[in-house]
């Protein structure tokens, strides 16, 4: 008789990635239930998969991949492979159903071209009661063919935006000509298809937050800059935004909350809403304490502290106050940006100078010596939180 029964359980479970309200929160991302179990005799126990046929390193985009220890990292290359390759079922270098878990969720952050993955199955194998091994299989919305299809057509619709993207330039030129693009072709729909993967952005040109940020990330790792999605929690709902690092400082970035349409939540119909722009900069290359006042994180790999502002777009745009400057604020006014745009918004250090500015330009009236060109009538609205100040129809 043989020694020993080889017990081969096989796990199912459902992964949909989950960052957005939109998504049903499927317990922290995964959950799992009892499919099927196979008895098998074997004499001995088997052993763990051969060296990974993965032995290159990922380039410098992949932010979490550079963010794990060897052992991780193998993991990582083992699940890269077979999600791209879309194999069979393949032995893996863990034994621990939590920490493939995590790394898988490390892979498809780092990844928004693997948009046809929809979760995996594990096998763990058994030599008594004594865990041997674990086998992954990726499971997917659509055929190879079908995925690398998808992915053309992609490309395809990319290409004019590729052409035209300011490479020449710092960093800071290029993320902010790809945030533009991507909200200048893009709306916000909770209905839209594929709304949790990049083809509901450049094939559909209608997503929610998920959408975005995979969009934003896919563009900016196509030009060499690193991203990660990040996803948590504005209050209570889930939602999804990008850690990026220009210049070699990291900032967070959320390019849905910098669309108009996400304001409007969808509804076209503005008539009695308040002015907004169709591009917001609040959350263009923010620190971590500005996005913390709004966002909370959702503990995946260890993040930086952003606390750079160098490339915030209100730094960069000569927008940022530390302190009240009527000649900075003519300097703005006058400038030809804001006559074609007809409004500004203006962002102060801290809410002792926000105070300040509002009370000299708003309470005393300074504002209709600043600008120039003006009836009589101006429209404005202020953000205490952010410590903002816009202004809007300021030429008639």
């Amino acid at each position: 008789m043989k020694k020993g029964i080889l017990a081969t359980i096989t796990c199912v479970i459902l992964t949909i990635l989950c960052g957005c309200e939109e998504i049903e929160n499927v317990n922290e991302g995964f959950s799992s239930e009892l499919s099927n179990i196979i008895m098998s005799y074997q004499s001995e126990p088997q052993t763990q998969s051969e060296e990974p046929e993965a032995v290159r390193e990922m380039t410098e985009v992949y932010y979490s991949y550079h963010n794990l220890n060897e052992t991780e990292q193998m993991l990582y290359l083992e699940i890269f492979d077979a999600l791209t390759a879309m194999s069979e079922e393949k032995r893996i270098s863990t034994l621990d159903s939590e920490q493939l878990d995590r790394i898988f969720e490390c892979v498809l952050n780092d990844h928004p071209e693997l948009f046809y993955v929809e979760g995996f199955k594990y096998t763990e194998h058994f030599f008594g009661d004594t865990l041997t091994g674990i086998s992954f299989v990726g499971s997917y919305s659509m055929t190879k063919e079908e995925a690398e299809s998808a992915l053309a057509e992609i490309e395809q619709s990319l290409s004019d935006c590729m052409s035209e993207v300011p490479l020449n330039e710092d960093e800071y030129s290029t993320v902010k000509y790809l945030y533009e693009y991507l909200i200048d072709n893009t709306e916000y729909d909770k209905d839209a298809d594929n709304n949790q993967n990049i083809r509901s952005v450049f094939l559909g040109h209608r997503s929610v937050c998920q959408g975005y940020a995979k969009a934003m990330q896919y563009m900016l790792q196509k030009v060499g800059i690193q991203s990660f999605l990040v996803t948590g929690y504005t209050g209570a709902e889930r939602h999804a935004w990008n850690l990026v690092r220009v210049n070699g400082k990291y900032y967070y970035l959320d390019p849905t909350w910098g669309d108009a349409s996400y304001s409007y939540g969808g509804n076209e119909d503005t008539e009695n809403e308040v002015f907004l722009p169709p591009i917001n900069y609040d959350y263009f290359l923010v620190t971590t304490s500005e996005i913390a006042k709004t966002h909370s994180f959702e503990d995946l790999v260890m993040l930086p502290a952003c606390d750079s502002t160098e490339d915030n777009y209100y730094v960069r745009e000569g927008l940022y106050f530390e302190q009240y400057d009527r000649q900075q604020l003519e300097n703005i006014f006058d400038s030809e940006a804001v006559k074609q745009e007809d409004y500004v918004t203006l962002k102060c250090a801290d809410s002792q100078v926000y105070q300040e500015m509002l009370s000299e330009i708003i309470d005393e009236r300074q504002i209709f010596g600043i600008i120039k060109n003006n009836e009589g009538a101006i429209s404005y609205a202020s953000n205490e939180e952010l410590c903002t100040i816009s202004f809007w129809n300021i030429f008639y």
